[in-house]
């Protein structure tokens, strides 16, 4: 019998939880409105995790890391729509001699580790856990335990970002002056105009000053 539910009641770590204490196997589904997405376990170990998006970010990941070319994605997308979807793009790509076996598992567990980061942070959805089917084999495997420990730290950086982003921003240090009318700024364009320095005069002598005036 299938373990059915709603996010809202169980959240997705708490439900990882209970499947890798207990060890079991089989495959969660949880479906909302954005997404369809599975989670595999096999005795207890996350063994792969996808939703609806992601062959299309297996085809980025192998772009971003050289190993595949723009024009090779587009054939390996165009081989898994004659195929009807049902084929997995990596298997594909290594049918296709582009990828080798160990480029697919590092690309796997890269985009199986984004999922479930992902996953694990949904609020609103509903999942089933089916005990009576069999995950698939990918050759990579994930303890629980670690992958939460990741998620707590991601939400704790994430929160504190958040924290940092609602600070006010540092007083300007002109606040506090007293505010400069145009009158005031014209002044100070006007003296500022004169470069003309003290010593470039020669003071006169008094002999040399107009009778009846001294300096």
């Amino acid at each position: 019998m299938a373990l059915v539910g709603s996010l809202r009641d169980l959240s997705l770590p708490e439900l990882l939880a209970i499947i890798a204490n207990g060890e079991k196997s089989g495959v969660i589904t949880i479906r909302s409105d954005a997404a369809t997405a599975q989670i595999h376990l096999n005795r207890g170990k996350i063994v792969r995790a996808s939703d609806t998006l992601r062959d299309e970010r297996f085809g980025e990941i192998m772009l971003k890391l050289g190993k595949i070319s723009q024009e090779t994605l587009a054939a390996a997308l165009r081989a898994q729509e004659t195929a009807g979807g049902s084929r997995r793009l990596g298997a594909i790509l290594v049918d296709m001699g582009a990828i080798t076996g160990a480029d697919q598992s590092g690309a796997v567990l890269y985009q199986t580790c984004e999922a479930l980061y992902d996953l694990c942070t949904w609020q609103v959805g509903y999942f089933q856990f089916d005990a009576q089917e069999a995950p698939e084999e990918t050759g990579i495997a994930i303890q629980v335990d670690t992958l939460l420990e990741e998620v707590d730290r991601r939400a704790q950086a994430g929160e504190r970002a958040r924290i940092e982003s609602m600070r006010h921003v540092p007083d300007s240090p002109l606040r506090g002056r007293r505010e400069l009318t145009p009158d005031k700024l014209e002044l100070i364009r006007l003296t500022r105009s004169f470069h003309l320095r003290t010593e470039e005069f020669t003071p006169l002598a008094d002999e040399d000053a107009p009778e009846g005036e001294s300096l």
